[in-house]
């Protein structure tokens, strides 16, 4: 019987074949392309899923790098001033730095630490926080946060340390210290802002799943979850 079966197949097969006019190495060619494709096409829609796929360290490595784009980022700017919290977060942090140690005078060790990272240069505390919460931009949120932390140093040290800089030995240390944060506070503020977003990046790129929420498990007609009913079952 299952040689009658197979007999008929074959029979079938060259009768389709002579009716479309493909000869056997043809229609062999074609079942391999097929069957070769069935597996690509299901690898295609597993990576086209809801979850995305996760990267190898090197490639997301190389991929968290983006292009300078002056112009558009300069565009973008008045938006990510105003739709994001990039730019007012390390603002408002550096202000309520400089506020703090002015009306303490640094007596204390929490504003010597807010002192340290969010106003001394380099105040890498404000920039790596712009650069890491920034949609783009990040090199240029980290030139207005480096100005901005360069312009409360140099209030600190014409009043909380002015007599500290009346006292140096070099009459012009005070206008110096003040010179060189103003050059290196943009510079290393758009160099640490950069570094930040694309360590954002990366770690966006190696591991996907991160901060994704579970999605809550299916409950049946009685109200129970499916693991629930299903350690009910075993239960029993």
């Amino acid at each position: 019987m299952a040689r009658a079966k197979r007999t008929a197949r074959a029979d079938a097969r060259r009768r389709y074949r002579a009716d479309i006019g493909t000869t056997d190495e043809e229609f062999d060619a074609e079942a391999e392309i097929a069957a070769g494709a069935a597996p690509q096409a299901a690898g295609a829609r597993q990576s086209t899923g809801d979850s995305p796929a996760r990267v190898g360290i090197v490639q997301a490595f190389r991929q968290s790098f983006r292009p300078l784009d002056v112009r558009g980022d300069l565009a973008a700017l008045p938006g990510i001033a105003l739709h994001s919290k990039a730019l007012w977060i390390p603002l408002a942090l550096t202000f309520a730095s400089t506020v703090a140690f002015f009306a303490t005078q640094g007596t204390d060790i929490v504003t010597r630490f807010v002192f340290a990272y969010f106003i001394q240069t380099p105040a890498i505390g404000g920039v790596f926080l712009a650069g890491f919460l920034a949609p783009r931009a990040s090199w240029l949120l980290g030139v207005i946060v480096g100005l901005v932390s360069a312009a409360c140093y140099a209030f600190l040290i014409l009043t909380v340390f002015s007599a500290v800089a009346a006292a140096a030995p070099t009459p012009g240390l005070a206008q110096d210290v003040i010179l060189s944060g103003f050059l290196l506070s943009p510079v290393m503020g758009a160099l640490f802002a950069s570094a930040a977003a694309w360590y954002r990046r990366f770690l966006a790129l190696s591991n996907p799943n991160r901060g994704r929420r579970t999605p809550p498990a299916k409950r049946g007609a009685d109200g129970r979850s499916r693991a629930a009913s299903q350690k009910a079952s075993a239960r029993r």
